[in-house]
């Protein structure tokens, strides 16, 4: 009985500039992945290598979220500034110790931060992929766990929503669903809504356990002061 192999992996795409940095340049490769990630997201994301030199997605992850930091420190520095005059003296004789402090604040987030970006890439991935594998949206990738990891890494293009002033965080966060639905459809090539729903069952089960713990904390309080009236 004849057995027929299974189809062979797509070929893998000449990636993306930031991918063929020894070809182009490194910032050449940076900003021109950055613009299309921007412009065209869904035509970029298709050029993106599905397979090896995952430091490349990685090295980019940590650099959009640098900027993304850079940005909301430089919008509190300047909404701080502008509030100096209406603040009571004794309040602005210490702005000098604050400006110090979120100085040195600043320094060890930039020390510390690509750590904890390379940390949460592949925890979260873990965590995204394992629903997408049980919404289905893996059967027919060729990429596995390393294909999520890659398309929440090329995701972090969404940190240049922290550019917006006042709302820089929302606007993060939302276009970050949006790119990361569109990634991993992409990379695992799988239907949107399963992508959809990989990205947000994660972040629902966050809102309902934060709930949960606010409401069991209000419990609580509300019990105590309901002892405390009682007992007088």
């Amino acid at each position: 009985m004849n057995v027929e192999a299974p189809p062979p992996p797509p070929p893998q795409p000449a990636g993306l500039p930031w991918e063929r940095r020894a070809e182009v340049g490194a910032v050449h490769g940076f900003t021109e992945t950055l613009r299309r990630l921007v412009v065209e997201p869904a035509a970029a994301l298709g050029e993106a290598r599905r397979r090896g030199d995952l430091f490349s997605p990685l090295a980019y992850a940590v650099l959009l979220v640098l900027i993304g930091v850079l940005a909301e420190r430089i919008w509190s520095l300047l909404i701080g500034t502008s509030l100096l005059d209406v603040l009571p003296p004794h309040l602005r004789d210490n702005a000098g110790l604050a400006f110090a402090l979120s100085t040195v604040g600043l320094a060890v987030t930039l020390v510390v931060m690509p750590i904890l970006v390379l940390v949460a890439m592949f925890v979260y991935g873990a965590i995204v992929h394992l629903f997408l594998m049980l919404y289905g949206g893996t059967r027919d990738s060729d990429t596995g766990y390393e294909g999520t990891v890659r398309a929440l890494a090329w995701s972090m293009t969404s940190q240049l929503g922290q550019l917006v002033p006042f709302a820089g965080g929302l606007v993060a966060m939302v276009w970050g669903v949006v790119l990361q639905t569109m990634a991993l459809s992409s990379l695992h090539r799988t239907t949107q809504g399963r992508a959809l729903a990989a990205v947000l069952t994660p972040l629902v089960l966050c809102c309902v356990c934060f709930a949960v713990f606010f409401a069991g904390i209000m419990a609580l309080v509300v019990g105590g002061l309901a002892a405390g009236s009682g007992g007088r």
